[in-house]
């Protein structure tokens, strides 16, 4: 695209205004049902397609000793079907009208979500609802389904990345942290579930207290409420179980430096740092800082380490997600050759750390990051998908789906001071700890 287009491209987003995408644009409504189940709907014109989703407030963090992996098996069980629909009944209607339906599980969430003819959108939600109040664990089930889990994991084991970033992860976090195990669990425990435990799974988290379904494409939400109150509204269930009250302090929880073995002929230098929950007022400068010191293609580190002619490092790979419930630790991958000589690249980094906590940074670098934003959630804006997943955050992690139409603004208020902050009070010497991956001796 010519940087002229470009330009018009942020202009016209300017004058809309200054959110993901104008809310008059895209006229979003919401209302919660007797029992507790959220409906958002946000009023997409054009295309015969709609994007639905199912989120649940539960995920790994959910889960105890003894049910490690359960949020994620259920991700894959819950397209086993009911006595309504079922077998494979959702997979093939899905695909008989030329829909797509998929889910994934995070420490935080599970979500299902399909791109469906909108005069499908009554079946979908029927079947969505089916399974939410009606889904039956049987023994056959879970056998077939943990068997395919354990296959994921071994395979994940066979990646020599993912191999060593799962054995650096179970020192990342305090073993009473909500966080502490990674999302895929452990096998010893999967093999060992009952369909006892995997029904009570369900029974407490599958609730439409504990969900909300977003829909997104050219429909009247009114129509939509009516849908979801006819198939939803009649689930009984409540989930009961509250999220923990107290956490360990993750700034005292300071993960020690040590070496990890990779499986390949590379370097990997992990910088681990604390992260505050998604409800901490730093977290939108933070997340800025992070993008402007590591992940942006045109940020600070990888000017100076990778943009070069003679490379320092081959990527730079951020281990952290941008929202979380919890506070969490981050970690920043640098990747190189295994050469003599590496060390240099972290006295270079914690030198360019230091000058952020003091100096801040380049202006222009906070200018280009709005502009670059801003352009991308634009763009973005122009398929379903995409909204939805905007919305979907939103309303996920702060309750309220106007924050999409927000976040642009959100980042235009970070200043300079705010930087400098974040810099000092996440990234200083006694917070961040390196950890070493080297190839085998």
């Amino acid at each position: 695209m010519m940087i002229k287009q470009v330009k018009l491209l942020v202009a016209i987003m300017l004058l809309l205004g200054t959110g993901v995408y104008a809310q008059q644009v895209y006229p979003t409504f919401s209302k919660t049902l007797d029992n507790g189940l959220k409906v958002v709907v946000c009023e997409k014109p054009g295309g015969n397609f709609v994007q639905t989703e199912v989120w649940y407030r539960v995920g790994s963090k959910n889960e105890v000793d003894g049910i490690r992996g359960m949020a994620h098996l259920f991700e894959h069980m819950m397209f086993r079907g009911t006595d309504k629909f079922p077998g494979d009944t959702l997979w093939k209607s899905v695909r008989k009208v030329g829909g797509y339906l998929n889910a994934y599980t995070t420490f935080d969430r599970t979500v299902y979500h399909q791109n469906i003819p909108k005069n499908y959108l009554s079946n979908m939600l029927e079947m969505e609802a089916d399974r939410m109040d009606k889904f039956k664990v049987t023994q056959e089930i879970l056998d077939i389904e943990r068997e395919v889990v354990g296959e994921e994991l071994l395979l994940g084991n066979n990646n020599w990345y993912r191999k060593a970033i799962s054995k650096r992860y179970e020192g990342l976090h305090p073993k009473d942290h909500p966080y502490s195990v990674d999302i895929i669990g452990y096998l010893e425990e999967i093999r060992k579930f009952t369909a006892e435990q995997c029904r009570a799974f369900h029974n407490d988290f599958y609730s439409p207290n504990n969900a909300f379904v977003l829909v997104v494409g050219d429909v009247k939400h009114e129509e939509v409420f009516t849908i979801c109150q006819k198939y939803f509204g009649p689930i009984t269930k409540q989930r009961t179980i509250k999220e923990v009250d107290s956490l360990p302090n993750l700034f005292d929880h300071m993960v020690v430096e040590e070496k990890i073995e990779l499986g390949y002929p590379l370097q990997i230098y992990g910088f681990t740092y604390p992260r505050p929950a998604v409800s901490s007022e730093d977290v939108f400068a933070l997340n800025m800082f992070v993008d402007l010191m590591f992940n942006a293609d045109n940020s600070i580190l990888n000017q100076r380490l990778v943009k070069i002619d003679q490379p320092l490092a081959s990527v730079i790979i951020s281990n952290s997600s941008t929202w979380s419930m919890y506070p969490t630790t981050g970690v920043i991958d640098i990747v190189m050759d295994a050469r003599p000589g590496n060390a240099r690249v972290k006295k270079i980094v914690r030198a360019e750390l230091d000058s952020a906590a003091v100096n801040g940074v380049d202006p222009q670098l906070m200018n280009d990051y709005i502009e670059a934003l801003s352009a991308k959630l634009m763009l973005g804006s122009y398929t379903a998908e995409n909204v939805a997943s905007q919305l979907g955050m939103a309303e996920f992690y702060f309750n309220d789906v106007n924050v999409a139409f927000k976040e642009v603004a959100y980042y235009k208020a970070v200043t300079m001071e705010d930087i400098k902050r974040v810099a000092a009070k996440y990234f200083s010497l006694d917070k961040v700890r390196v950890i070493n991956m080297l190839p085998p001796q």
